[in-house]
C-alpha cells in the first residue's frame, strides 16, 4: 500500500512538472499541465488514472474541477476525461476575435472527448457562453464549432443578455 501511494505521488509530481505542447481543448501549445487531487490510482487497464477528492487539472487557458475524475490516455493528451462532482466544472479561456472568449460548463457529470472536441454535460447542466446561459438536464457542446444541443424532461432554459 505504501509503495502504491509513493508511486501515485511520484506520477503526480512528474505530471505537474511535465511540459507539454497540447491542450485537451484544442491541441494548442499551452505549457505545463498541472493535476492535483487528494488521491490518485492507476487502473488495472493501462492508460487509465483515477482521482478522488478535490481534483483539479489545469493549464493557463483551461481548468477542470470535480470531486472525482477518470483520465483515459496520457495525462498530457487525454483521449477522454470523465468528471463527477457537485458540480463538476470545465472552464476555457481563449483568444477570440481580437479579445478573450470564455465558456464555463457545470454539471454533476461531465465527459470530454478530445478527438471530437465534444463536451457532454448531464444531471442538471449549465453552459455559460459569452452573453448566453443555457440550462437543461443534458447539454452537448462542440468546443471546436461552438455549437450546442440541449434537452431533457424539464426542457431547456436559455437566458440572453440584452444587447446595447
Amino acid at each position: 500500500m505504501l509503495k502504491a501511494g509513493l508511486w501515485c505521488l511520484s506520477v503526480l509530481y512528474l505530471l505537474v512538472l511535465l511540459p507539454v505542447m497540447a491542450s485537451p481543448a484544442d491541441d494548442v501549445g499551452l505549457g505545463t499541465i498541472s493535476i492535483s487531487a487528494d488521491e490518485a490510482s492507476e487502473d488495472i487497464q493501462p492508460g487509465v488514472l483515477h482521482f478522488k477528492g478535490h481534483f483539479i487539472m489545469q493549464t493557463h487557458y483551461w481548468r477542470l474541477e470535480s470531486g472525482q475524475a477518470t483520465v483515459y490516455g496520457k495525462p498530457d493528451r487525454p483521449d477522454k476525461v470523465y468528471l463527477e462532482g457537485s458540480p463538476a466544472r470545465f472552464l476555457i479561456t481563449r483568444d477570440k476575435d481580437g479579445g478573450q472568449g470564455t465558456f464555463e460548463a457545470t454539471a454533476p457529470e461531465i465527459e470530454y472527448q478530445r478527438s471530437t472536441s465534444l463536451l457532454k454535460l448531464s444531471g442538471g447542466a449549465t453552459l455559460k457562453l459569452e452573453d448566453e446561459v443555457i440550462r437543461s438536464m443534458v447539454i452537448e457542446y462542440d468546443i471546436e464549432t461552438e455549437r450546442y444541443q440541449a434537452g431533457g424532461e424539464d426542457g431547456v432554459l436559455i437566458e440572453v443578455a440584452p444587447v446595447d
